[in-house]
């Protein structure tokens, strides 16, 4: 690992590119070490070649991004680009390179060249061009260790010359030290971004979105006409394992407590709304949430784009479908399938669980109808209060009426709080609908958990009516409940202090609780 910020060499962005050739077309711009900056975190994302740094500069008051990659010298980089033209006439079987190179072993192809040239390339230098190569047509290129690395959720681009910014977990937003220098590398990328998605993007048609075989979301405007400053996009990552209940704790979104609440909750079939502004976490709150449910129920997801992500066995996850053209039907496209649709399904299907990505259509009437006749439902919406809430249930086009919207049990508030110099994102507040008013026709609700900004930390209210109901089905005293809430709080506090969040093992730890608390509790680190 780099123990400081070194200069990165700059390229030479004015020589013609002709033929596919590795994209060298970043510039990265290293600041040089100095006092004035202070790294506050570090990180591999390919052990010994490529690393992570987080450097806060004192002066301007501004935290970083920078990446490290295997440094590579004029002359190297023109040799990776004869490498990557010679193994392309090797294994060309048609004008697709992207395509010839994703049925063969980049790695045995870069190998077998290397083998058969007479010119003798030192071992450090082969492993370089192996990198460089493969980042660019295995991976994504030059943004590929920014999207490797499972700390960013997202990736902007707003421009020729602009630097490249990221969202960062730990970190929140962030600039790199990565950016495209001209016009014709830009836009290259994002048709090739595009083709990547199985789509294309010209100046007929300049706005795309896609979704990559990964998961991973993007959205592109391509050339200048639709954005002056050049082709742009953003990139929205998806995390190919769930974020859990125990890095909630640890990043600080929520307490313990919280999270012990939302256990009862979800085991106990009780329907709730995470609201929130954009990027706020919903998602990964809602996923969160969901490894509570009980082995073996059935769950039904339903989204626009992928999402949702709980590793459940008996889980039907499902997406809309856009219109799609087909030369086998009259009518030229096969019909669009709409989240209407797929509540309907849902409701045939009668699962335990039904999961929208987010409340914005005519969909929502018929989930809060299943939820008011007893299905246990989950979704997101933008909103940032109950007011905000009720309001946009009730307007066009959603028009939900409040008889509905009483039979959910609870909302969970995500928001952005300045902590320090830095936004971090926080439950800040959980209310539970109690019902309708019989005079004034208001909601009435029950705040659980608000957030003290003072004291940067989550407050219970002392009363709630779900854990309330619980305790009763279940037949316990105050006693009783109250030592298992604790007993379940403190499995929680011993997984995040033992760093347990791989989703497998947490969820064979939950699970094992159910039938025998006290080894779940010894496998958590209790002794």
């Amino acid at each position: 690992m780099k123990s400081g910020i070194k200069i990165a060499p700059k390229k030479n962005n004015k020589k013609k590119n002709k033929g596919k050739e590795v994209a060298v077309a970043v510039q990265q711009e290293t600041p040089q070490i100095n006092k004035s900056y202070e790294i506050v975190d570090e990180y591999d994302i390919i052990p010994r070649v490529v690393s992570i740094e987080i450097a806060w500069n004192k002066d301007t008051m501004e935290t970083l991004y920078i990446v490290h990659e295997p440094e590579i010298t004029e002359a190297e980089l023109q040799e990776v680009k004869v490498i990557s033209k010679n193994m392309e006439q090797i294994v060309r079987s048609s004008n697709n390179l992207p395509t010839d190179f994703s049925v063969k072993d980049i790695e045995q192809i870069i190998d077998s060249y290397m083998n058969s040239k007479r010119t003798k390339i030192p071992k450090t230098s082969i492993d370089k061009y192996k990198y460089y190569i493969q980042r660019d047509y295995e991976g994504f290129g030059p943004l590929d260790p920014i999207i490797r690395d499972q700390f960013v959720e997202d990736i902007s681009c707003n421009g020729i010359g602009i630097p490249i910014f990221i969202e960062h977990k730990r970190h929140g937003p962030l600039r790199t030290n990565i950016l495209f220098a001209s016009e014709k590398d830009l836009d290259s990328y994002v048709i090739r971004l595009a083709q990547l998605c199985g789509k294309e993007i010209s100046m007929n048609d300049p706005i795309m979105d896609g979704t990559f075989p990964q998961g991973h979301r993007i959205q592109i405007t391509y050339g200048n006409e639709i954005s002056t400053k050049g082709s742009s996009f953003t990139f929205r990552l998806f995390r190919e394992t769930p974020f859990t209940p125990v890095e909630i704790v640890k990043y600080g979104a929520a307490t313990a407590e919280i999270v012990t609440y939302l256990w009862f909750a979800v085991e106990n079939l009780k329907s709730g709304i995470i609201a929130g502004v954009p990027g706020v976490g919903k998602t990964s709150t809602l996923n969160a949430m969901m490894m509570f449910i009980p082995p073996n129920t059935k769950v039904f997801s339903i989204e626009e784009t992928r999402e949702i992500n709980i590793m459940h066995e008996n889980w039907v996850a499902t997406s809309t479908r856009e219109s799609v053209y087909n030369q086998g039907n009259l009518s030229g496209h096969n019909a669009p399938i709409g989240m209407f649709e797929l509540v309907r399904m849902a409701m045939r299907q009668r699962p335990t669980y039904i999961l929208l990505g987010e409340i914005r259509g005519r969909e929502s009437y018929s989930l809060f109808q299943a939820i008011s006749t007893g299905h246990t439902a989950y979704s997101t919406i933008h909103a940032d209060s109950m007011d905000t809430l009720v309001n946009r249930l009730e307007s066009t086009p959603l028009n939900i009426p409040r008889v509905l919207i009483s039979s959910l049990n609870f909302v969970i508030f995500n928001k952005f709080v300045k902590i320090g110099n830095r936004m971090v994102r926080k439950i800040t507040e959980i209310d539970e609908v109690i019902g309708v008013d019989s005079e004034t026709r208001e909601i009435l609700y029950n705040k659980v958990y608000s957030f003290d900004f003072n004291m940067n930390t989550q407050i219970y209210s002392g009363y709630s009516r779900i854990l309330k109901e619980i305790q009763q089905s279940r037949r316990m005293s105050d006693e009783e409940f109250k030592e298992e809430f604790e007993r379940r709080k403190k499995l929680v506090e011993l997984m995040v202090d033992a760093n347990i969040v791989d989703y497998a093992n947490l969820t064979r730890i939950v699970n094992i609780y159910y039938k025998d608390p006290a080894f779940a509790l010894r496998m958590a680190g209790s002794g």
